[in-house]
Order: C-alpha cells, then sequence, then structure tokens
C-alpha cells in the first residue's frame, strides 16, 4: 500500500514534470507559476488566498484592556465563543429586543485607562445589519451616538458583567 510520503513524492514529481512541460510548449508563465508552488513554502500563498476568500472580515471592538482580557479568561473558562455571544446580541438589537448601554464620552475625567481591540469575525451580513440600525437610530437623534463596535462591546459587557454593566459596589 502507498504510503503518504510515496503520495507526497509521487505528487512532486508530477507537478515537477508539469513545468517542464509547460515549459517546453510556450507556457513559461504557467510553468513559473507551478514553480512557485513548489518552491520552500510556496503553498502559502494558495492557503492565504483560500483563507482570505472564505474568512468573514475582521471586526474590531475598541474597549477597556481589562475588560477585554477578563471577558477573553471568562469565555474560555465556560467554554463560550465570544463571536457567538457577540453574535447573538446583535441578532437582538436587530430585532430591537436588545439595548445598549452606550456612556457619552467625558473629557479629563480623571486617568485614562489602557484601551485595545477585541478582534473577531462575525457573519458579514450581520454586521451590515446592524450597521443600518445604527444609522438609523443615529439619524432618528439618539443620543449617545451609536455604533456596530459598541453594540458589540455592550454586548460582551453585558454577558459578562463589565464596563457599564459591572455591578455597583455595595456601600456599608
Amino acid at each position: 500500500m502507498p504510503t503518504k510520503s510515496d503520495a507526497d513524492r509521487r505528487l512532486h514529481h508530477n507537478l515537477t514534470a508539469a513545468s517542464a512541460k509547460l515549459r517546453e510548449t510556450g507556457a513559461p508563465d504557467l510553468a513559473e507559476a507551478v514553480d512557485q508552488v513548489l518552491a520552500p513554502g510556496g503553498w502559502h500563498a494558495l492557503r492565504r488566498l483560500e483563507n482570505a476568500a472564505t474568512a468573514a472580515p475582521n471586526f474590531s471592538i475598541p474597549m477597556r484592556t481589562a475588560d477585554r482580557d477578563t471577558a477573553k479568561r471568562l469565555s474560555e473558562k465556560a467554554g463560550e465563543s465570544l463571536t457567538a455571544i457577540v453574535e447573538k446580541r446583535l441578532t437582538d438589537f436587530v430585532a430591537g429586543t436588545f439595548d445598549p448601554r452606550v456612556a457619552r464620552a467625558t473629557r479629563n475625567s480623571g486617568a485614562a485607562q489602557a484601551t485595545s481591540n477585541l478582534n473577531m469575525r462575525p457573519n458579514p451580513d450581520l454586521v451590515q445589519q446592524v450597521r443600518s440600525r445604527v444609522d438609523e437610530l443615529n439619524a432618528s437623534g439618539r443620543s449617545p451616538k451609536l455604533s456596530a463596535a459598541g453594540v458589540a462591546r455592550a454586548a460582551i459587557e453585558e454577558h459578562y458583567q463589565l464596563g457599564q454593566y459591572k455591578p455597583a459596589a455595595k456601600t456599608k
């Protein structure tokens, strides 16, 4: 029975022969393409192209670094997907059943807190629906203004009781 390495060697041999045949028949550009794939690491270009075609675009959510790190830790501990949590609440937002809390920006309000982006790849059609809904609400005079990233941040903060959803400290 042929082994995987035998099949790999046969594939390499056939691609090398194909490159030579393409050069003989007057197709040096096609031969060069085969040679690029045969070069060390050459298949990475094909993999990048494949991944780019199938992956949803990156969606950056700016949030406090401490909250981002806490959300990542808690989601991993609970075996939850942050993307699934966000997509659920974005769907609720589009349906009108989630009204995210959004703080007004305050200037000179004390020490600045470090912020970072939480990057994910939610369904691009859903993100577009959220953006359309945000535009409608902002155009109707909603204050403070919303953004799709702000809605996503509120979804995470609500789920893990962070940021504006953090319970107030009880005084004794």
